[in-house]
């Protein structure tokens, strides 16, 4: 409350119009409407409504309250810093890859479509349980993956679930994505890193005498959906970026060290 409250007060400073929302729901219809929206709270309240300012194409901004905060802009001792930068000006926007996840029937076109940030990972919904999946890159098959799930991560993913399961850094402009097995039963699985030009197919297989049981696929550690053996996964980069908010003297490789402890 302290940060926000010194926020309103530092664009009241400049001259700066606000307008302060709270637990926006999918009806709400504040994306699209103001130039700037900022985000007080950790990378888990900017993944929220990562997809939602995608699609309405507006600018996302982060004050980090959190523990890490790879997507703010700055932390709240930066605050003013931050609304000078916006009164100027001054700021700087970057363009983050977004995913484009759609299930479907096989080889029909897909009716539920979802946008993500860092990344989609397919997985058993009983934990503890592993998954044989199929994974096509551009019509070919690269490998049928035994495991506790396989991911997929944009570059800036990378430093989130991508790296806990093994996948590699990779710097936010790169245009990529890694295609990463969670726990694989066999040693030679590793990431791979494709062009984000590349278009993945995921295929459930069955595992006998498990029949029953289901998956699911989640979409940046928050929202979940089952998913049936007779359904995929398409995946591939979306056609509209996350415009992210960043101060003009951002270093991304200070911001490594910082958050990794080097």
């Amino acid at each position: 409350m302290q940060a926000m409250q010194r926020l309103i007060s530092e664009c009241a400073r400049v001259g700066l119009m606000t307008l302060e929302v709270g637990g926006l729901t999918e009806k709400d219809t504040l994306f699209g409407l103001p130039e700037v929206v900022l985000c007080l709270g950790g990378d888990g309240t900017m993944l929220s409504v990562a997809a939602d300012a995608a699609r309405s194409g507006t600018i996302l901004g982060g004050v980090n309250l959190g523990h890490l905060g790879f997507l703010s802009a700055c932390g709240r001792e930066e605050i003013a810093l931050l609304v000078q930068a916006l009164a100027d000006g001054t700021f700087a926007v970057e363009e983050r890859t977004m995913l484009e996840v759609s299930r479907s029937e096989t080889d029909e076109t897909g009716a539920h479509t979802h946008l993500a940030l860092n990344e989609i990972a397919l997985m058993r919904a009983q934990t503890g349980k592993m998954v044989d999946v199929d994974v096509e890159v551009n019509g070919h098959l690269l490998n049928r993956y035994h495991a506790d799930g396989v991911l997929v991560a944009t570059p800036t993913g990378s430093t989130a679930y991508s790296l806990s399961a093994g996948g590699p850094l990779v710097w936010p402009s790169a245009s990529v994505m890694c295609l990463t097995p969670i726990c694989p039963h066999s040693l030679t699985n590793r990431s791979v890193v494709l062009p984000d030009t590349a278009e993945l197919i995921i295929r459930p297989r069955e595992r006998r005498g498990r029949s029953g049981e289901s998956l699911i696929y989640s979409l940046d550690g928050s929202t979940t959906h089952k998913i049936g053996l007779n359904e995929r996964l398409r995946i591939r980069k979306a056609s509209q970026p996350l415009k992210l908010l960043s101060l003009p003297a951002g270093d991304y490789a200070a911001r490594l060290r910082m958050k990794l402890g080097w």
